[in-house]
């Protein structure tokens, strides 16, 4: 065969498999909402719900929504967690194998050749005359399945889609690592200010246990009301336990997240920088956007995709297999003389080639065929289910983050409100009391009231930024940035 006529054959071949592609994007079937279900029918002052969320359909999928919150300690946090986490390195080698595979589907497409070396040297009795005779032999051999009919592009086809799922499900990895910090972070913010509330609350206990005991020392105050006023303080005292446990809990998680060891990261730990306030007004994407941009639906829309190849695979089993073979190589034959050691060449160095072709044409192979093609259309089904799963739950995890956010807005409003009345009723209770004109009862349920109150509202203040977060997640923020 010529070099010409191998030259044409290989660009043939690339420009093939140049032009094959996966199949296109896919469908689910699923009929895509046109706006948020969760902003319609909104109970209470219309007024208000228009003020925290605002759908536009013209907005894209925030992608560093980190930054939104205004907080330096959340973003080196991010960044850490970006360049060391473990879970994302692992998503990666995902892809590196899935790539592998790839190019040794592409490599089933290109001829194979081979370089043989043979060397023999020995006496065979009656087939070498009875004389020790020397044989070499070096030849390259190639071997090339035709795919005429296009099984092992079908193939290629689906480790294509396979890669490229590989590759949005590390998009996502990264999305809710992201948002696995941001909530981790805020839950960290909270317990320390849990401590905090709960220490401050207990410092003002302690002082109206001590005032108790003054009190009781000058007759004016019974035993009754200083054990009350012990097991105050003793209660205010077990929730602290508590909370370092849920701290530092907390801590360490974030410290696994970030890719290091507990402990490595104090630096940011030790930052105490004051949360800003929340934008009053945040905008979403509309639900057509927010589908197209998430990796769980876009990795299940390719791995349905590589269903469809497979089974197209499969269904081309039944046709014939078409390949070539050839070598071209050099023989040598030497005869050796015992006496002298000294080489006599019995036969001169001659050429060697061969091109021969070959048809394989399944014809009985009991079911084999039918099973596999069975198998795999029954994956493309589950592929597709899939598929169709995978877009609801991502319409209910937005809806849900949503309702969360709007409903935890109202909430937060109140439970401000009534922790600012709490504190200005202990103001006032304590000064009622040190002057007289009330009880020791009415101090410490006011005192128990204020602590609850606070801590509530500060928790739900945390509870606002991390719904935010899943709204954020919800919709597939955080891979493109």
């Amino acid at each position: 065969m010529s070099a010409t006529k191998v030259s044409l054959i290989f660009t043939s071949l690339l420009v093939l498999t140049a032009c094959f592609k996966p199949a296109s994007f896919q469908e689910s079937g699923i009929e895509t909402p046109e706006t948020w279900h969760t902003f319609k029918g909104l109970p209470g002052n219309p007024a208000l719900w228009d003020k925290p969320l605002v759908v536009d359909d013209c907005a894209e999928v925030e992608q560093r929504w980190w930054c939104n919150f205004g907080d330096s300690t959340l973003d080196a946090f991010i960044a850490r967690a970006l360049m060391n986490n473990k879970t994302l390195g692992i998503a990666a080698t995902r892809i590196e194998e899935a790539r592998a595979a790839r190019l040794g589907a592409f490599s089933i497409l290109m001829p194979q050749i081979n370089l043989n070396a043979d060397a023999q040297r020995g006496n065979q009795g009656f087939f070498t005359l009875d004389k020790p005779l020397a044989y070499e032999d070096v030849s390259f051999q190639a071997n090339w399945e035709l795919d005429l009919f296009g099984k092992n592009q079908a193939r290629l086809a689906a480790t294509i889609a396979l890669v490229q799922n590989e590759e949005i499900l590390r998009q996502g990895v990264m999305v809710s690592l992201l948002a696995e910090v941001a909530r981790s972070y805020f839950d960290f913010r909270n317990y320390r200010q849990q401590l905090a509330i709960s220490n401050e609350n207990l410092a003002t206990q302690k002082r109206t246990l001590e005032l108790t005991i003054a009190q009781f020392q000058e007759a004016y105050a019974s035993d009754f009301d200083v054990q009350r006023a012990a097991a105050q303080v003793a209660t205010t005292e077990s929730r602290i336990p508590t909370l370092q446990i849920a701290l530092e809990t907390t801590r360490n998680h974030l410290d696994v997240l970030l890719g290091s060891t507990p402990g490595e990261n104090d630096d940011l730990f030790s930052i105490e920088e004051p949360l800003k306030l929340l934008d009053p007004q945040i905008v979403i994407a509309a639900p057509a956007t927010v589908l197209g941009t998430r990796p769980d639906v876009r990795a299940a829309e390719r791995n349905f995709a590589a269903s469809i190849s497979t089974f197209d695979a499969a269904k081309k089993e039944w046709f014939p297999t078409i390949s070539l073979a050839s070598f071209f190589g050099f023989q040598a034959l030497q005869g050796i003389q015992n006496s002298s050691q000294s080489t006599t060449v019995l036969q001169p160095l001659i050429r060697t080639w061969n091109v021969a072709g070959t048809l394989t044409q399944p014809l009985i192979n009991f079911g084999r065929i039918e099973a596999d093609i069975e198998s795999a259309g029954a994956r493309q089904k589950r592929s597709y289910l899939e598929y169709q799963e995978t877009v609801l739950e991502a319409l209910e995890n937005m809806e849900t983050a949503l309702a969360n956010y709007l409903h935890e807005t109202l909430r937060n409003v109140s439970l401000t409100n009534a922790a600012n009345h709490n504190h200005k009723a202990l103001e006032l209770a304590n000064q009622q009391y040190t002057n007289g004109y009330t009880n020791l009862l009415d101090v410490l349920v006011v005192q128990r009231n204020a602590l609850d109150a606070e801590s509530v509202a500060a928790e739900s203040s945390y509870k606002l930024r991390k719904d935010l977060v899943n709204i954020y997640t919800a919709a597939g923020g955080g891979w493109a940035y």
